[in-house]
């Protein structure tokens, strides 16, 4: 699965399905994006100066909470 999510617009992205608007309020207020390729990915945060990229190989609670809205966008919009 390729995932990204994208905070500040209420974005994710899931294999090449995307929904916007959703209600990430349980995204840090740090990050800036998430970006996830199969089995390993990256958090990415916002600052001055940029902070590094965090590697990951499981998904934050977060993110699983994110992609729980993309499953309720999908329904809603009857592509389930």
């Amino acid at each position: 699965m390729k995932l990204t999510i994208i905070p500040s617009d209420g974005a994710v992205y899931k294999d090449g399905v995307s929904y916007s608007g959703l209600n990430l309020s349980s995204v840090p207020t740090n990050v800036h994006a998430l970006q996830w390729y199969g089995t390993e990915g990256e958090v990415e945060f916002n600052g001055r100066p940029k902070p590094q990229n965090e590697l990951i190989t499981s998904l934050p609670t977060w993110a699983i909470t994110a992609m729980t809205k993309w499953d309720e966008a999908k329904v809603a919009e009857g592509k389930n």
